[in-house]
């Protein structure tokens, strides 16, 4: 029975391991973009994965600073190690506690330190930074699994070979490292899988040209994580458990005592093809970056580097741009309005896109420069309805790139349809537990505020905190939580039966689930415009927005990401369906209400801040 209990115990902590790893990795091969429901095997993800350049890339960034960092943390831990050993008693325990600092501090502080001692010393984010970073929090891991191979390494072996003739070099190669070569090996692996792992670190020092995938998967969670993701991720996960596999299995063999008498002879035999091996993997992790290196440095001012939402452009015009202008273009993307923000006080970023309400105070902290619409011919062909508004009224700063509504998204099957048509649903008894709010204050306030009669960009701390006790109410009585992307993957899972969205996503939902629909609420709601800016004042981005208002590209991206482009001749060439769908195009009369989010003050930024953590409790 003893045994029955702990071998249970076990397979539940097994289970509870890797049952997320082997749900990502079913995923991989579902014929849908939905991480809940099974819809079909397919291999499309995979094929899609090979062709998408800018998820190769962050694959290739992760796996280059990975070897490169577990190599010389390897080098510098072991020698620390070595170095630690030989001191006194006193000494090494003040040095393994400054060691193992690093290892028991926040990611977050790690982060941050790196990222002001890379600014105070003037280094550019890049390649460099990033391996630095990286090296540096590894080596106490190659430290922490060295010692104890140096603390069971017999003291009078090294004397003994001096003894025996052999030089202080020899000794040291011939019998310090093999003994201890088991810990190297272990901190070279574990060096290895943290690097691949980290996103904190990387994430505050990472350049434009070398984000790794976990920064890069980071960002595109504003609307849903690709399943090319769980495709590269499974590839990742098969390989490190292969490497893992193989590894054992060799430390397994160099432990019986009939393979290591056979190895004796094979020891002055020249592994030929091992070496080739590692040439050939060297030549591929270090050369490409270098050529990279040299190849931008040689053109640096044919390069556009743009910084926009996560799955937020067709990125085969991209392509298209390259081919048409010979610029070179480097494609990051972000999270948030506010990420975007803290990124462009440290970066440097040829055209952003941003949502009105960032425009409006990167505008009002003087972080744009204005454009020259003479390199932007196709700028006419934006319709007015979507220029000169409140976070731009000169026209002097953006482009629009989107336009949209929030409403409410709801199943026809379990909504009432007398119960439509106001943001009153949320707060209805009758389907408490099933809808939900945004997760983000500015969205969630903004619908509290127009339920009430305010305006979305009211500065009255009453009404303010009138909205967040109507937010309170609602989650202890009628949400089922505060959700951003979980919305995306419970409202078609007939999870949620209403929640707030955009419009662009709601298309989406719709066509995964047919039994969704959506309404603008007639109290009004928030017309949001994401618009192309430039903070640094270079042809080649002025360039690249005239591209992307131009007919082809702006309808090109706007079937792609599913939202309504301002350009007038989009409109006009979509059918007649679409063009009379109040999804795709609400009408004036719907929009009577609408307002654009504006910058609010620092007083007032502050006080919502202040609300919002206090919802949170």
């Amino acid at each position: 029975m003893k045994k029955f209990i702990q071998n249970f115990y076990l397979a539940i902590a097994f289970l509870l391991l890797y049952a997320p790893i082997f749900v990502l990795m079913l995923f991989s091969f579902n014929d849908s973009k939905s991480r809940v429901a099974w819809h079909g095997f397919t291999l499309d993800w995979y094929v899609q994965m090979f062709q998408d350049e800018r998820i190769l890339h962050s694959l290739y960034v992760t796996l280059f600073v990975a070897v490169i960092s577990a190599i010389f943390a390897t080098v510098l831990g072991t020698a620390a190690a070595i170095g630690i050993q030989k001191m006194g008693r006193r000494s090494r325990g003040v040095y393994l506690t400054v060691n193992n600092i690093p290892m028991s501090s926040s990611d977050t502080i790690m982060g941050v330190s790196f990222m002001l001692l890379f600014g105070f010393l003037a280094f550019e984010k890049g390649y460099l930074t990033l391996i630095l970073a990286h090296v540096t929090f590894c080596i106490p891991y190659v430290v922490l699994n060295v010692m104890p191979k140096l603390r069971q390494l017999d003291k009078n072996a090294y004397e003994a070979a001096l003894d025996l003739g052999a030089t202080p070099r020899q000794a040291f190669w011939k019998v310090i490292i093999p003994e201890i070569m088991p810990g190297i090996v272990t901190g070279a692996i574990m060096a290895f899988t943290i690097s691949i792992d980290d996103f904190v670190v990387s994430y505050f020092t990472a350049g434009n040209t070398s984000q790794p995938l976990s920064v890069v998967i980071y960002s595109m969670v504003r609307r849903r994580i690709s399943p090319k993701i769980n495709a590269v991720s499974t590839i990742l996960f098969v390989c490190i458990l292969i490497l893992l596999l193989v590894i054992n299995i060799r430390q397994t063999h160099a432990m019986d005592p009939k393979r290591r008498a056979a190895a004796v002879y094979k020891k002055r035999s020249r592994p030929i093809g091992k070496c080739v091996l590692a040439g050939v993997l060297c030549l591929f992790l270090v050369g490409g970056p270098l050529w990279g290196l040299l190849r931008g440095g040689a053109s640096e001012e044919q390069v556009v580097n743009v910084y926009n939402w996560g799955e937020y452009m067709d990125e085969s015009l991209l392509e298209q741009f390259e081919a048409e202008t010979g610029y070179q273009v480097v494609y990051t993307t972000f999270d948030s309005n506010e990420s975007m923000y803290a990124r462009l006080k440290t970066e440097s970023y040829d055209v952003v896109i941003p949502s009105d309400y960032m425009v409006a105070r990167l505008i009002d902290e003087d972080m744009l420069q204005p454009l020259n619409y003479d390199n932007i011919p196709n700028f006419s062909l934006i319709d007015e309805q979507y220029t000169h508004l409140a976070f731009d009224p000169e026209q002097q700063y953006s482009v629009p790139y989107t336009w949209g509504v929030v409403g409410m998204i709801y199943n026809t099957k379990y909504v009432d349809a007398a119960d439509i048509g106001s943001w009153d649903l949320l707060w209805n008894e009758k389907y408490a537990g099933q809808v939900a709010m945004f997760d983000n204050p500015r969205d969630a306030f903004g619908i509290a505020l127009k339920y009430l009669g305010y305006s979305q960009n009211t500065e009255n701390a009453d009404e303010l905190r009138q909205a967040a006790e109507l937010i309170r109410q609602g989650k202890n009585t009628t949400f089922q939580g505060l959700f951003m992307d979980q919305i995306l993957e419970k409202l078609p899972n007939e999870e949620l039966y209403a929640a707030p969205y955009y419009n662009g996503d709601a298309v989406t939902m719709m066509e995964e689930n047919p039994d969704l629909a959506f309404y603008v609420p007639k109290e009004g709601t928030n017309l949001f415009v994401d618009a192309m800016c430039i903070p640094k004042n270079v042809e080649g981005a002025e360039a690249f927005i005239d591209f992307m208002c131009s007919t082809d590209a702006a309808a090109a991206n706007a079937e792609y990401i599913g939202y309504s482009s301002p350009q007038r001749e989009v409109y006009e060439m979509q059918p007649e369906e679409i063009r009379n769908d109040p999804i795709h195009y609400p009408s004036a009369d719907t929009l009577q209400n609408a307002e654009t989010f504006l910058n609010l003050s620092e007083q007032t930024n502050m006080l919502y801040t202040e609300l919002w953590a206090e919802l949170l409790k």
